[in-house]
């Protein structure tokens, strides 16, 4: 006799395993799961495609970042040798201003002529 007939014939709940009934249950032949396998690889490519580009466009960014930072890194120098130009000795020596001042007399000395300010001490 089938051991179902026995189970059922008790009153009892027959046995059956999850796994066996997933499988009664499943839809899909296995032409749908080929194709839905190689759809999967197919969107898996495109992402990881669409990675790639992220990446590439975040590199040729940060080499265009690095080159407007070298450029401006130049003018900093190509400032930095103005100033220090504009402050060394000889090029204040040179200035017509500092020409027409008179020689000190004595240094150790401070003498404000024609003003009307005294220094009390």
């Amino acid at each position: 006799m089938n051991a179902n007939v026995l189970v059922a014939k008790k009153g009892h709940i027959p046995f059956f395993s999850a796994r066996k009934l997933a499988r009664e249950h499943f839809k899909l032949s296995f032409t749908q799961t080929y194709v839905l396998s190689i759809i999967f690889i197919a969107c898996l490519g495109v992402y990881y495609v669409w990675l790639l580009n992220q990446n590439a466009t975040k590199g040729f960014n940060v080499q265009g970042l690095q080159v407007e930072s070298r450029d401006l890194a130049f003018k900093e120098n190509l400032l930095d040798i103005r100033i220090a130009q504009g402050k060394s000795i000889d090029t204040i020596r040179q200035n017509p201003i500092v020409a027409e001042m008179k020689d000190v007399e004595n240094p150790r000395i401070l003498v404000q002529k024609d003003t009307t300010l005294t220094m009390n001490n």
